[in-house]
């Protein structure tokens, strides 16, 4: 499948916050994240890493 894990990152480090998202959207200092399900969270800041290969998503806050 091709869902990934979303992480949150701070100066403490990365806490994960979702699994299985197929979906992220940047919209200008906030994301969106909408797992299989169809669930959504919001997020505050920057997307600023996807590792495919890991199925890793990390957002900086």
């Amino acid at each position: 499948m091709c869902e990934s894990n979303i992480y949150l990152r701070d100066d403490e480090g990365d806490r994960l916050v979702m699994e299985d998202a197929v979906l992220v959207k940047n919209e200008g200092g906030r994301v969106t994240v909408t797992d299989i399900l169809g669930d959504s969270k919001e997020f505050e800041g920057l997307l600023e890493e996807v590792t495919f290969l890991e199925h890793r998503i990390v957002i900086r806050k």
